[in-house]
């Protein structure tokens, strides 16, 4: 069967474009598939699937982000025989701007860096099918290619020959941002949209005006380039790797841009424009494998698996030494294959959890090193997610007055005095407290390239606390004004200055939130929970912690499942209990993750890796979708890396890996 084909323009009109048509039926034999995305069956369709495109050649040779024309035109074919429509940037700006609906299963096709491939065959073949797409230029390359990039690019030319077709649309994918600029002391390189480039000389980081000022200019002279091109200025910025941040959003909305696109494998909802995202097409995908990516609307899914590891382990006043134990310690991560690593930011030399220095320039605590940024690349290059393990509460500052006066206070009948827990605490009802605790995320995010943030389980308070100056204003609306103990409250009372205390410290993570998304737009968080908080929610009043509500506020929920901690006599009862409970919740299991001990802090010593092995195993065992444990001994080798790997790691069959844990570099 041939399949027909409409008649607008040819595929042999350029050299490299003879297309056998005949292929093309073979998509008909997926027919049977039905996919069911988000967007599909709704009235008011606001949701369209942007794939995202590099070069497109005859043959892909070592090139991940490259795709065959074969498998490319099965790509297109597949969505055109199955109901999707596609549509340009125009209609995407406006829909959103007149509020009228989007074609159900709509597809915008994006393509990156203008590849010849783009010219030679892509662009014939959407002529061919009428198809309109969006492609974004890096102008730096078109001028100066890059001796890297091995691929053929566009002229500027071809490029304002394909920019008069009413089917393809121009896009700005920035002039040097694309390149890697040198962003720690150590001389790793990162994102240049992103990243505070770091002077060696100077030793100093690149201000946030000139970092600005870079963005702007950059943004600028890459549309002035366009527009002496094409004739007309840009609508679409194009982030290069997908990775902004806001002052990056901030400086394209000054710039005229009406829509950028990053990368992030959902469905795109135009009810914003600002920030779309892009399904990445990479590894040469099969037909087979398309569709299966489309039927899961490109999310993966993983199920997560987690090292949680403590930075003091690899610091070292000297320097080479410290690169030493940071080789080993990467190395071990990558052969331990787990696809997420709590990474801790802060130093806690006494081992008290009171965080008194940390590990990224600030301008709140002392920098007992500025390591975390380094220890984070060399785990991001290899693929491997980050999420900082970062204290909610329990700050030191250096000014002993200052600390006392914002710490968390407690009444226990006779007099209000400092709380006596180990952990001390800043209170989450003093606004300058909170202000403190927003500056040092800040910092710790501006330039660290990390996927999320994970907190400390210092983020409590027992029913003794809060009573400091700002929280009693709160107090006292529940007693009419009397300094009442917790305990001769009427229940009612009990109850509501609870939910108060619960709702101050969520409150807290939320601002914490929004302060790292400024600089890390697709950051996750996580919030560390006692499992005492799962097992009896009665325990809210002990603890200021609700399962439900974390369930509700943060990507993920942490169980701290410790039987050694919480002193279980039948760890393997007590786990089945433990994910019988998470799973009565609405994502429950997807959102939880179940933390195990590798160390037991009562005894001082390592439980024994087999142990901890079966922990993890029976967790699995009852449903548990996502696990870890905490903490790694890189040094002593514990847990024993040939154990716990046969668990914790994301491969069916994990094995030794032998790498240079050095030399690896940016690619897109």
């Amino acid at each position: 069967m041939m399949v027909q084909m409409p008649t607008t323009g040819a595929l042999t009109s350029r050299p490299g474009v003879i297309f056998k048509i005949a292929v093309l039926s073979l998509s008909f034999i997926f027919a049977p598939f039905c996919i069911k995305h988000a967007f599909c069956a709704t009235s008011g369709n606001t949701k369209v699937l942007v794939l995202c495109y590099h070069d497109i050649p005859k043959q892909v040779n070592l090139d991940n982000y490259g795709v065959d024309q074969e498998s490319f035109t099965h790509h297109i074919e597949y969505l055109r025989n199955h109901g999707y429509k596609f549509i340009s940037l125009d209609d995407i700006i406006k829909a959103n701007k007149m509020n009228t609906p989007l074609p159900e299963k709509s597809v915008l096709l994006t393509f990156d860096d203008a590849y010849l491939s783009f010219y030679d065959f892509v662009y014939p073949l959407l002529k061919l099918y009428g198809y309109p797409c969006l492609l974004a230029v890096e102008t730096e390359w078109i001028d100066n290619p890059d001796p890297a990039i091995k691929i053929p690019l566009m002229s500027w030319d071809q490029i304002k020959e394909v920019a008069k077709s009413n089917l393809i649309e121009i896009a700005d994918h920035g002039h040097k941002i694309h390149s890697g600029v040198i962003y720690n002391p150590q001389g790793n390189t990162s994102w240049s949209a992103v990243s505070r480039i770091y002077d060696p000389n100077k030793k100093l980081y690149e201000s946030k005006e000139d970092y600005r000022r870079r963005i702007r200019n950059d943004l600028e002279l890459s549309r002035q380039k366009l527009f002496a091109t094409t004739g007309v200025y840009p609508r679409a910025f194009v982030w290069p790797y997908g990775k902004y941040n806001g002052i990056c959003l901030e400086e394209a909305k000054r710039a005229a841009f009406q829509v950028t696109f990053a990368l992030n494998d959902k469905i795109a909802d135009i009810s914003n424009i600002d920030v779309l995202p892009r399904c990445l097409v990479v590894k040469n995908p099969s037909i087979e494998e398309f569709i299966l990516r489309l039927k899961e609307n490109f999310s993966d899914n993983i199920k997560q698996r987690v090292l949680h590891a403590d930075l003091d382990l690899i610091y070292d006043p000297d320097p080479v030494q410290q690169e030493k134990n940071l080789d080993a310690f990467v190395e071990r991560v990558y052969n331990m294959k787990v696809d997420v690593v709590y990474l801790q930011a802060f130093c806690d030399d006494k081992g008290d959890g009171n965080i008194r220095s940390v590990y990224f320039p600030n301008r709140i605590l002392p920098m007992k090193a500025d390591l975390f940024n380094r220890v984070v690349n060399q785990l991001a290059i290899r693929e491997i997610q980050v999420y900082a393990w970062m204290p909610m509460l329990s700050i030191v500052l250096p000014d002993v007055k200052e600390t006392e006066a914002l710490r968390v206070r407690e009444f226990k009948g006779v007099e209000i005095e400092l709380s006596s827990a180990s952990y001390e605490r800043l209170s989450p009802f003093s606004l300058e407290a909170v202000r403190k605790i927003n500056m040092l995320y800040e910092d710790m995010a501006i330039n660290s390239r990390i996927d999320g943030v994970v907190y400390l389980d210092d983020g409590y308070l027992n029913d003794y606390e809060d009573f400091s100056p700002p929280a009693l204003k709160e107090y006292f609306k529940i007693t009419s004004g009397k300094l009442i103990p917790f305990e001769q409250l009427s229940d009612e009372q009990k109850e509501a200055w609870t939910r108060i205390k619960t709702g101050k410290l969520i409150k807290l993570t939320e601002g914490l939130k929004k302060t790292v998304l400024y600089y890390r737009p697709q950051a996750l968080f996580a919030r560390t929970l006692y499992a005492e908080v799962l097992e009896d929610p009665e325990s809210e009043e002990w603890y200021a912690q609700n399962f439900a509500d974390s369930l509700k506020y943060y990507d993920y929920v942490v169980i701290m499942a410790y039987p050694k901690m919480e002193k279980v006599r039948n760890p393997k009862r007590w786990f089945k209990e433990l994910v019988k409970k998470v799973k009565k919740y609405t994502n429950g299991l997807d959102k939880t993750v179940f933390k195990v001990q590798t160390y037991d802090w009562d005894s001082e010593h390592w439980i024994d890796t087999k142990t901890v092995k079966e922990w993890l195993r029976l967790l699995v065992s009852y449903g548990a979708q996502h696990i870890g444990y905490y903490s790694d001994n890189y040094i002593e080798n514990e847990p024993k890396e040939n154990i716990i790997r046969l668990i914790i790691s994301t491969e069916d069959f994990p094995f030794q890996r032998k790498l240079a844990v050095k030399d690896m570099t940016l690619v897109e």
